[in-house]
């Protein structure tokens, strides 16, 4: 039974709730209140698992309610309510200690789920603490191809849902082309919440606050979408990016960021806090001479080659460079390659239905799983990343070709 106290300044919210919440039959209401002060003396008596409380009440307000149950009751944990559909609002609450935040008038079904979400988070959070003192903090994994039209993003969002289905872990994706980036189009998420709105509160951002500006999808994984507008990109700095980054590693398993095709500040920033780098490149000359170029500035940024792993997308297509010379121009075995689709990448993107969710036995797909295998053994030790051939000596990239 999930104990739960109900503090809001309206009598009747007060008993409108209890009354609702009764007819769940593993949630019990053990205590009420009609102030923040009163509040607080209920919650020591009952030692409940959840409160609700009124963001706005006289006197003590929900927010010094909250972060006072936080500090001094951290077993306890805290949903706050509000009229306000306000994003700032909903900052305030999650600095205060707040779990979660519902609307007035609560819709109780949805009121009813929250409680049991942030009780069960409470219980693995206890598990967790009792297994060990350090937290395990998730891995982040960067795509990134220096040209356009690679198949970047389809990558990106594809190996988020492999993932998440491989490993059954908690998995965000992060839209790193702030400023068109297609992630929400291409899941077909609709939101205000986006990796600006973080940026601007970077100073006052925990872990807490930075998962909840996350949009959850269908197929279990969770979304940081870019801004609505271009200009709004430049909000988020290079050091926003990676404060961001660290926070999501402490709420989520695997943090896929899709890095877009331009080398900038951001994605240094992105760089800094990447476990693992997926260099993308299509068998073309000109996409090569960029990933070679891009291998460069790894080198001379001190980027660690066990850290990279170079994928071949488009693999197979009519008049395309072999594998096995892209290889050799570039002086690193790929870890996989990914097979020329023509159809199924345009119509997912139209449909705003990714791939892996649709057609998961499609050979493009069923690569992309292997890569995510591959990832999730490397990560965890398991394998070592494939050994790479003698870099070509007295030789520039694509003098094979003649382009030297």
């Amino acid at each position: 039974m999930i104990r739960v106290v109900v503090v809001d300044d309206s009598v009747e919210v007060v008993s409108n709730i209890e009354r609702l919440l009764s007819f769940e039959p593993d949630l019990e209401v053990v205590g009420t209140a009609n102030d923040g002060e009163a509040g607080l003396q209920v919650v020591r008596e009952t030692h409940p698992d959840v409160v609700l409380i009124d963001i706005n009440m006289p006197g003590m307000d929900g927010l010094t309610t909250a972060a006072t149950i936080s500090a001094s009751m951290p077993a306890t944990q805290v949903i706050m309510m509000s009229v306000q559909d306000d994003l700032d609002y909903v900052r305030r609450a999650m600095i205060a200690g707040a779990r979660d935040y519902l609307l007035k008038p609560l819709d109780i079904d949805d009121a009813a789920a929250k409680i049991r979400q942030v009780y069960e988070m409470r219980k693995s959070k206890l598990a967790v603490a009792a297994a060990a003192e350090e937290p395990v903090l998730g891995k982040v994994i960067t795509v990134f191809s220096p040209r356009g039209g690679s198949g970047c993003t389809t990558l990106a969002i594809n190996l988020a849902l492999a993932l998440r289905a491989f490993t059954k872990r908690k998995v965000v994706v992060v839209d790193g082309a702030l400023q068109f980036g297609d992630v929400g189009v291409m899941l077909n998420l609709h939101g205000t919440r986006t990796i600006a709105d973080l940026a601007v509160h970077v100073e006052e951002m925990d872990a807490s606050f930075a998962s909840e500006m996350t949009i959850a999808h269908q197929s279990g994984i969770r979304a940081l979408l870019a801004p609505p507008k271009p200009e709004n990109a430049e909000l988020v700095s290079a050091d926003a990016v990676r404060r961001i980054l660290q926070a999501l590693r402490h709420s989520f398993d695997l943090v896929v960021v899709d890095g877009g095709h331009v080398l900038n500040d951001l994605l240094l920033g992105a760089l800094d806090e990447s476990d693992e780098l997926l260099l993308l490149t299509t068998p073309d000359i000109p996409a090569i001479k960029s990933a070679g170029l891009m291998l460069e500035v790894l080198d001379a940024l001190g980027f660690a080659e066990e850290k990279r792993a170079l994928l071949v997308s488009m693999a197979g297509r009519r008049y395309g460079v072999k594998v096995e010379d892209i290889e050799r121009s570039l002086g690193c075995k790929a870890l996989a390659t990914i097979p020329y689709d023509d159809a199924g990448p345009i119509l997912a993107a139209n449909q705003g239905r990714p791939m892996y969710e649709t057609d998961p036995e499609a050979p493009l797909c069923q690569a992309v799983l292997a890569v995510a295998r591959k990832l999730t053994a490397k990560m965890a030790g398991g394998e070592e990343p494939p050994a790479e051939p003698p870099k070509p000596k007295g030789k520039k990239v694509f003098s094979l070709w003649g382009h030297g």
